[in-house]
């Protein structure tokens, strides 16, 4: 029997924009059909030379969740996968550019603006669009991220054990964070896959860098937040969990001051009235 997957996500503005006017900079969207999932998050950088960034965000995730929804029927063997993942991130990379490089062609840069960005310089136009962007594909074969960028990437086994699937990356210093606007960004882009039956994987997450930064414990907030999101689905299921996670946003948005996204896959026979037998249908949000 083939696994089958569904998706939700949700968001927070954080605390710091409101007080300071800024914009939601994070994005989300996701994607379920015919059991397969996808979802992806990002974090516009919210620095005043990031002044689009909210832009860029939502570029990255719909640019991402649309490459990774072609490469379904590549995405077969946890072996060969890493390599199709690293496609998909080459695409997003110069799809995003190209894509940046439209928006300022119909929405030039004009007042303050061209104090803080040189529009003849190529290499700064896409500063202004800085965001990180982190993407999940769930398959009855495996689950796979692409990454660049801060934020975090985790999988749950059936036994509550969260694992990372993608390698850490050595330039992020807490402060700073490697980005789709950089002068390279594949030389940022990460990417990781596991076989969901060896693993015995049943749900993934994905969250943006607000969600870790207001926890105290920060080596084991991941792991709890797998165990207990697994624990959530078998008791309450998915709508109950995506009712309520909102309001979980908002303590970390609220504490850390920075926007804060969560967005999760899970096999549909986690939720205890679940039709087994049900087919998803492509239900796309993006925010």
């Amino acid at each position: 029997m083939s696994r089958r997957w569904t998706a939700l996500s949700g968001t927070q503005i954080g605390s710091v924009h409101v007080r300071d006017g800024l914009p939601l900079q994070d994005a989300h969207t996701v994607l379920v059909t015919d059991g397969t999932a996808v979802v992806a998050v990002a974090d516009g950088h919210g620095h005043r030379l990031h002044f689009r960034s909210d832009v860029g965000s939502a570029l990255a995730v719909r640019i991402s969740a649309e490459l990774l929804t072609a490469a379904l029927p590549h995405l077969t063997d946890p072996a060969t996968a890493p390599g199709v993942l690293r496609e998909v991130g080459t695409q997003l990379i110069s799809r995003w550019t190209e894509a940046v490089h439209d928006h300022v062609a119909q929405q030039p840069f004009a007042g303050d603006d061209l104090l803080l960005v040189d529009p003849a310089d190529p290499g700064q136009r896409t500063r202004p669009y800085g965001s990180t962007v982190l993407a999940m594909v769930a398959t009855d074969a495996l689950l796979g991220v692409v990454q660049i960028g801060d934020g975090d990437a985790v999988v749950v086994t059936s036994a509550g054990t969260a694992l990372r699937p993608v390698p850490e990356d050595p330039d992020l210093d807490g402060s700073r964070t490697t980005s789709l606007c950089q002068p390279d960004p594949g030389a940022s882009l990460r990417v990781g896959a596991l076989d969901v039956r060896a693993e015995d994987l049943v749900l993934g997450y994905l969250c943006t860098d607000g969600f870790s930064t207001s926890r105290v414990d920060a080596d084991g907030w991941w792991r709890q937040t797998g165990e207990e999101l697994v624990g959530f689905a078998r008791q309450h299921g998915f709508a109950w969990i995506e009712e309520r996670l909102p309001g979980w946003l908002e303590e970390p948005a609220a504490i850390g001051g920075d926007d804060t996204t969560l967005a999760l896959v899970a096999l549909t026979s986690l939720d205890p009235g679940a039709d087994p037998g049900a087919t998803a249908s492509a239900t796309p949000t993006t925010r």
